[in-house]
């Protein structure tokens, strides 16, 4: 894959990987909190290479540099919008949004206001705001104080552990703990914390979902506790599409990592809908 970057109007210089044609329509790939444009490997190549692919690495994750002030939901949404203007090869050509978790909360936030952009929404591990509920917020903020004080690999270890399922309910290859938490670990330690307290921001509130117009499949890991399939069945109802559904695969909070079938396989029905 080939390797760039691309500079916002405010400065924030974000760093992509490039797959398949040059000249296909646009699937845009967005991580997760602890990710890196790595999230999305394995599935590329079970894409059909006759879209444009292009995985994004958030400020302070993969390539890209930290941000330089505190990051908002706001924010990247404005970055989303300038980075694909700059990669579309003519204006009203539109876009597919692939997010994992933080990721998703973007993809959202995008299409519900840019409806006549987006083609196609796939959601992996939905997240939606919680700076309305004080139980959440408490955790996520001292989440981000634990990681500044403790370093990232306090997170990464964390992360290795929520991210898949509990003990009880499904044995988990040791190899995919390492990977998740090599992940979190090669995050820079402030961008972590800082996007930890950005998603439970009072400013982080719920897009208007009715706004979303185009075919949308939500991808829920049947053992996710991070992200419950109940919660995407819930947007599910929410999200204005026709076309709007629902599919479990066999994993935790890292669907790529541990079905990559199921959600190849979800990716590809998404994809004749559009």
């Amino acid at each position: 894959m080939k390797s760039n970057f691309v500079s916002t109007p405010e400065g924030t210089k974000y760093h992509y990987l490039e797959a398949g044609s040059e000249s296909g329509p646009l699937i845009i790939c967005l991580h997760g909190l602890g990710g890196s444009t790595d999230t999305f490997t394995s599935l590329v190549p079970r894409l059909p290479d006759s879209y444009r692919i292009i995985l994004i690495d958030f400020p302070g994750f993969g390539q890209s540099p930290p941000p330089t002030e505190r990051p908002t939901v706001a924010r990247y949404v404005g970055d989303l919008d300038h980075v694909i203007k700059s990669l579309r090869k003519a204006d009203g050509d539109q876009v597919i949004l692939m997010g994992h978790s933080l990721g998703t909360a973007i993809a959202l936030h995008f299409a519900a206001q840019n409806p006549s952009t987006v083609a196609g929404l796939i959601l992996l591990g939905a997240a939606r705001s919680a700076s309305h509920i004080p139980a959440v917020r408490e955790r996520m903020s001292n989440m981000a104080a634990s990681t500044r004080q403790n370093g990232i690999q306090w997170a990464a270890e964390l992360a290795s552990q929520s991210n898949f399922a509990p003990a009880d309910k499904r044995t988990v290859d040791a190899a995919l703990r390492a990977e998740v938490a090599k992940a979190v670990g090669a995050s820079h330690v402030e961008a972590y914390a800082l996007t930890c307290e950005m998603m439970v921001d009072e400013s982080h509130k719920d897009p208007e979902y009715a706004n979303i117009t185009c075919p949308t499949v939500l991808v829920a890991g049947d053992v996710d506790v991070i992200s419950p399939i109940e919660r995407s069945t819930g947007l599910a109802k929410l999200i204005g599409s026709k076309t709007c559904w629902v599919e479990a695969v066999m994993s935790g909070h890292q669907p790529i990592l541990e079905d990559v079938d199921g959600v190849a396989g979800a990716v590809g029905r998404l994809l004749r809908e559009i």
